[in-house]
């Protein structure tokens, strides 16, 4: 039954650690895609910068031939606004580029360490079953060894002393000569 038991476990921990692994490898892609998928929205916010740099340019144009002198101030003002809107726009996504790839790394150590923790677990485990097996199979062949021995033996009790009886050369009881005293003073010599 304990076999069976730890078997389970066995199989439970291998299961565990597979499930973890797999949760893991499933976080990782799912980080890479979010990389991946951040790295186009940053190659598309680029191009909508360059396209918007085009289109300013040709609004700049615009105001230029329109209004020549009145207008050239307010359009350097709204060609600056428009730039540092789109540094401030870059900023930002290169920073949550950077939170997203710290994010990934710190995703990764933890799933190692989790695999560490139930790899250790598994083999604490596993070793404590076989140190009890050991020492059950110690108590079993103990109790073993007493049990023969018991059966080559009848222990009683001879006016009050403890009493065996076992082979024919050793020194008896006075009133029973099939039992030996355990006592180690004389006992009585027989008939007397």
């Amino acid at each position: 039954m304990e076999q069976s038991k730890m078997e389970d476990f066995i199989a439970n921990a291998a299961l565990l650690a597979g499930h973890l692994t797999q949760q893991c490898d499933k976080a990782i892609t799912d980080q890479r895609n979010s990389v991946a998928e951040l790295q186009r929205a940053a190659a598309d916010v680029g191009q909508g910068v360059a396209a918007g740099n085009v289109e300013l340019s040709r609004s700049a144009r615009s105001a230029i031939r329109e209004a020549l002198s009145q207008e050239i101030p307010a359009a350097v003002e709204a060609i600056a606004t428009t730039g540092d809107r789109l540094k401030q726009l870059a900023d930002q996504l290169q920073r949550e580029q950077l939170a997203a790839a710290s994010g990934i790394r710190a995703l990764a150590w933890k799933a190692l360490a989790a695999i560490v923790v139930a790899s250790a677990v598994i083999i604490g485990g596993t070793a404590y079953a076989a140190w009890s097996n050991v020492q059950r199979a110690k108590d079993a062949r103990v109790e073993a060894q007493v049990m023969e021995a018991l059966q080559q033996v009848s222990i009683t009790s001879c006016d009050g002393k403890p009493c065996v009886k076992l082979a024919d050369d050793q020194q008896r009881w006075s009133r029973n000569d099939d039992y030996i005293l355990i006592d180690g003073s004389k006992a009585p010599a027989a008939g007397k």
